[in-house]
């Protein structure tokens, strides 16, 4: 063992346990205590014997004598970790107790001169130095228990601040979808209040219904296939409102896959990036298709690039990519061949 981790055991400062450790936490030490109790104590009193050529029948006292004393120093230890003041001190504490103990013990017996095979050297040698390596023993396995618990929580609580931290990110992630297609939306209807006010005002009233609907699901992380094939259906019928058969929509997910799950708004935001991003006429209309692979949903559009006043800012896909990452721990896949756009999602089973 390394000089610097032998400092490391013996300055150790345990500074989460300021109260008594609770029946689960002591469970540990107590286990340890009633595994390593006759270990120590066969390492400790085996050289003895062989060393001083003790009787062996000596042995069946010695033995069990020993392995009850060090489980003693094993409940004094436990007794004194998570006394705060005390604990710091515990090798200390335990090592002079047991002296006096033992000591005691000794005396009583040479009192009542009662048969006995340790000697006076005996004792202040062997005994001395057996009553520190117990407790050294016993110190360095507790304070390897108490890092290992102490690891335990602070990982329980780096997980609970990661899970707070990615709720968080992903909640600042989902609100930025409703601004996101509202804005469009406006943008729509202007358009329509110049062309036709009564489309407008239909348009209007669908949107409202629409952004209900979609406010309503806002509190789901993600959303079913199914689900989420009927808003884009909902929002197709808004925009066909404008531009009539300019704009073709064509959805074929096999039934089976219905029940699966995708993140909240992921195949719309796909969608309305299309309507977006693309020119339509009835003579060259825009063409979405949502179609599968297995279970990799594709959404694939022609593409017909619209001018536009400002580079696109790919918002959505990045939000969309991101979620996919927090929720799942998976990528989306974009591919763009000059004519077709299309973007590939993984439906989850849950």
């Amino acid at each position: 063992m390394s000089p610097d981790l032998i400092q490391f055991i013996f300055t150790y400062k345990i500074h989460t346990i300021s109260t008594r450790l609770t029946k689960e936490e002591r469970w540990p030490l107590f286990r340890a205590a009633l595994t390593t109790s006759p270990l120590i104590a066969m390492l400790l009193v085996t050289p003895v014997f062989l060393v001083r050529n003790v009787n062996i029948s000596h042995m069946w006292l010695a033995f069990p004598g020993a392995t009850v004393g060090i489980f003693m120093a094993w409940l004094f230890h436990i007794l004194l970790i998570g006394r705060t003041r005390l604990h710091k001190t515990r090798f200390f504490i335990s090592t002079f107790f047991m002296i006096s103990v033992t000591s005691i013990t000794y005396l009583v017996s040479r009192r009542h001169n009662m048969n006995i095979f340790i000697s006076e050297t005996s004792f202040f040698l062997y005994r001395v130095v057996n009553i520190i390596a117990v407790n050294s023993m016993v110190y360095i396995i507790s304070v390897v228990i108490l890092l290992n618990r102490t690891k335990k929580k602070l990982d329980i609580e780096n997980e609970h601040l990661k899970f707070a931290n990615l709720q968080s990110r992903y909640e600042l992630l989902v609100n930025q979808l409703n601004p996101h297609f509202l804005f469009n939306a406006i943008g729509t209807a202007k358009a329509l209040i110049r062309k036709d006010p009564a489309i407008a005002d239909e348009y209007l009233v669908k949107l409202s219904s629409f952004l209900r609907l979609g406010l309503e699901n806002k509190r789901f992380d993600t959303i079913t296939v199914a689900e989420e094939l009927a808003l884009c259906k909902d929002y197709i019928s808004l925009q066909q409102m404008r531009f009539d058969t300019a704009l073709q929509f064509d959805a074929q997910i096999d039934k089976k896959f219905s029940d699966y799950y995708v993140p909240y708004f992921a195949i719309l935001i796909l969608v309305e990036n299309a309507v977006k991003h693309n020119a339509m006429t009835e003579e060259e209309p825009l063409r979405i298709a949502v179609t599968n692979n297995d279970t990799m949903l594709q959404v694939t559009n022609n593409i017909q690039p619209r001018f536009l006043l400002e580079a696109s800012s790919r918002t959505g896909l990045q939000n969309l990519e991101e979620r996919y990452r927090l929720l799942y721990n998976e990528t989306i896949t974009v591919d763009n061949d000059g004519e077709t756009f299309s973007v590939s999602i993984k439906m989850i089973r849950k």
